[in-house]
């Protein structure tokens, strides 16, 4: 069971933690080090190779249940899905019910915008780093939450869906550049895909470049009347590419309706119907 110390401060300098073990704090690292790939986006982060414990800070983006999909039986899964960036990136901390983890592993309630440490092991999926048990509940991660109120970070806005696809290993830009963050698409319209729970939709900006927005079931967003007209859409912006090269599989994931809204430059639509 996941620890939680309550006597955290944030101080000018850094993080003063009690409870939290030598090592832990010897590993605090940077999510841009932890994230760094190469050409192929292939992990490049020592730790992977080893046993060592990191530990990063930041910021929750989502609710650690609501990204999950459906499992093999048709039912909800009950996975542990978290999303926390700091001010040099973003990173997903999972552990997987299909193993014995999951988020009745990890029961203390976290909101968007809580101030966490994460101590844990580091591993691979779909193109990324991240912080996981190495699929073994007996390596669970640990999670400190800070007294602070929580306090979302303001989503980087996205004006142009042009180059979000690409892959760029220095993560300057495109895909790896956004890939943990909490971003919101600019002035966007709903062009494909049906609007249902765990489908993926296609938005498409003012200029016609499309990007994939999935509605996890988990979020229930599905379940919901569809927006119309143009939208700035708030998500998670996430990668899910099953094999290598790990260069694609970006993708938008929002965590609830309400970050569907209704856009705030809907002059700028006016140029939709020379893209039709």
């Amino acid at each position: 069971m996941q620890r939680r110390h309550l006597a955290l401060i944030l101080g000018g300098l850094g993080w003063i933690a009690t409870g939290m073990g030598a090592a832990a704090q010897e590993n605090i690292v940077s999510i841009a080090e932890i994230n760094q790939v190469d050409a192929q986006g292939n992990p490049t982060f020592p730790g992977l190779q080893t046993m060592d414990r990191y530990t990063i800070q930041g910021r929750v983006l989502n609710e650690p249940h609501v990204f999950n999909g459906l499992n093999a039986n048709g039912e909800l899964d009950t996975s542990f899905i978290l999303f926390v960036q700091d001010g040099t990136g973003g990173i997903q901390v999972y552990s997987g019910a299909w193993y014995g983890g999951g988020i009745n592993s990890y029961p203390d309630k976290l909101v968007p915008g809580h101030l966490v440490m994460v101590t844990g092991l580091t591993g691979h999926f779909g193109g990324k780093t991240n912080i996981n048990e190495r699929h073994n509940p007996d390596q669970k991660f640990e999670i400190t939450v800070a007294t602070t109120p929580p306090e979302e970070p303001e989503p980087l806005a996205i004006e142009s869906l042009a180059g979000l696809n690409s892959f760029d290993a220095t993560r300057q830009t495109g895909g790896e550049y956004y890939q943990g963050r909490l971003v919101v698409l600019k002035n966007v319209r709903i062009v494909e895909g049906d609007w249902v729970p765990g489908t993926t939709l296609t938005v498409a900006d003012v200029a016609g470049h499309t990007f994939a927005v999935e509605l996890r079931h988990g979020t229930k967003i599905g379940e919901s009347p569809q927006p119309q007209g143009w939208l700035d859409i708030v998500g998670v912006f996430n990668q899910e590419d099953p094999e290598p090269p790990f260069t694609e599989g970006y993708r938008l994931w929002p965590r609830s309706i309400a970050d569907f809204k209704p856009s705030s430059s809907p002059s700028a639509a006016q140029g939709w119907h020379d893209y039709q």
